[in-house]
C-alpha cells in the first residue's frame, strides 16, 4: 500500500479508529445491537452472496434453540473465514476482531462494523483485558458472539487447530451459554469453503484449560475431517519435483504469505497478526528450543546447550513471522 492510498483508506475508515478507544459502555450502543439484530438476515445473505468470491459448503449444522444465544468459537486459517462464517451461523453474532491495520485501512471492515464487532488490540494488556467484559454485554443483551480462539491463523503444517486463548472459554463460562464450534476449510487457491457446525454443548462445568484443551481438540478433529474429504492429494515422491524452491518447507510458507497477500497491508503488522497462544504444557519442541535464545555457551553446558543452539538455527530458518517481516512486501 502507497502512501497516497493509505491516507485516503487512512481518511475513510478514521471513524472505525474510535473503536481503538471504546470502552465497554462505548464500543456500541443498545440500540445498536437491537437494530443489528432486525437486520442480521439480509446481511447474512449479503456476505455470502457478494463478500465472499468462493462458493460455501455446510455440510453439518445444528439445532439451534429459538431465542437462545450461543458462544461461536471457530478455527482460523484464510482470507474469507471471518465473513463466510457470519454468513452462515443462523443467527445475530458479533464477532471479536483483532486486526489493527485492517480496521485502520480496509473499508471492507464496515461490513464487520455493519453485522457488529468487538476490537481487541492483541498487543495491548488493557485491550484485551476489556475484550471479555465487552463479549459479556452482548450476550447478555441477546445477541451471540463469534470468536476465533486460536488468536492468529493457523500456519502451521502439522497442526489442524492451534491451542485456545482463554477468551471464549470464559465468556461462555461467565453468562452460562453453550458454546457451538465451528470448523471451516478452503485449500489454498481453491474456489470452495467447507464447513460444519458442533452441536450446543454446556462447558460450565469443565475446568477452564481442560475446555480449552478440549475445544482444540474437537476443533483438530472437524477440520481434520473437512481435509480427509476435501484436500488434494500428492505421492510423497511427488513433492520434490513440483516444488519451486526445492524446500517443501519454504515453499509451503510462500504459500501460505500469498494467503495474507490477499489483501493489503499498510505496514509491519506480523507481531500482531501473528499472535497464537503457546501452552507450555503441550509444547512442540521448536517452542521448547526458543526459550534458550538467550542461554550463553560456555564449557561447562557446550556439550548440552551446542546441539539444541543447532536445532534453534534450524527453527529460525523456518520461522514464519521472521519469513513475514522479510519478505511481505516483495
Amino acid at each position: 500500500m502507497n502512501e497516497i492510498e493509505k491516507k485516503v483508506k487512512g481518511f475513510i475508515n478514521s471513524p472505525l479508529k474510535n473503536l481503538e478507544i471504546a470502552d465497554v459502555n462505548t464500543f456500541t450502543t443498545d440500540r445498536g445491537i437491537k437494530i443489528r439484530r432486525k437486520i442480521n438476515a439480509p446481511v447474512r445473505k449479503i456476505f455470502e452472496v457478494v463478500g465472499t468470491k468462493r462458493k460455501i459448503h455446510v455440510e453439518r449444522y445444528p439445532h439451534l434453540e429459538k431465542g437462545e444465544n450461543y458462544v461461536f468459537i471457530s478455527n482460523h486459517s484464510f482470507d474469507e473465514d471471518i465473513i463466510a462464517t457470519l454468513s452462515q451461523l443462523g443467527c445475530h453474532a458479533y464477532v471479536l476482531i483483532g486486526t489493527t491495520d485492517q480496521l485502520e485501512y480496509n473499508p471492507l471492515m464496515y461490513a464487520a462494523w455493519v453485522n457488529g464487532l468487538v476490537y481487541v488490540n492483541r498487543l495491548d494488556p488493557v485491550s484485551r483485558s476489556e475484550a471479555l467484559p465487552k463479549m459479556e454485554r452482548i450476550i447478555n443483551a441477546g445477541s451471540s458472539m463469534l470468536v476465533f480462539g486460536e488468536g492468529g491463523w493457523d500456519n502451521t503444517e502439522h497442526r489442524p487447530s492451534n491451542p485456545q486463548f482463554a477468551g471464549g472459554v470464559l465468556l461462555a463460562q461467565n453468562t452460562n451459554r453453550k458454546v457451538v464450534l465451528v470448523s471451516s476449510y478452503n485449500e489454498h487457491d481453491s474456489k470452495d469453503i467447507y464447513m460444519s457446525f458442533s452441536d450446543p454443548y454446556d462447558i460450565s462445568k469443565i475446568e477452564e484449560r481442560t475446555a480449552r484443551r478440549e475445544i482444540a481438540n474437537k476443533l483438530g478433529v472437524m477440520t481434520l475431517e473437512h481435509m480427509f474429504n476435501h484436500a488434494s492429494t500428492n505421492k510423497r515422491s511427488d513433492l520434490e519435483k513440483y516444488s519451486p524452491t526445492g524446500d517443501i518447507y519454504l515453499d509451503y510458507m510462500e504459500q501460505r504469505k500469498k494467503e495474507y497477500m490477499r489483501v493489503k497491508w499498510s505496514r509491519d503488522v506480523w507481531d500482531e497478526e501473528l499472535t497464537t497462544y503457546t501452552d507450555w504444557e503441550m509444547a512442540y519442541p521448536e517452542e521448547v528450543r526458543s526459550t534458550f535464545d538467550n542461554v550463553k555457551v560456555n564449557a561447562n553446558n557446550a556439550y548440552v546447550m551446542a546441539p539444541v543452539l543447532l536445532e534453534r538455527e534450524i527453527d529460525k530458518e523456518y520461522d514464519f513471522k521472521v519469513y513475514m517481516k522479510k519478505n511481505w512486501n516483495k
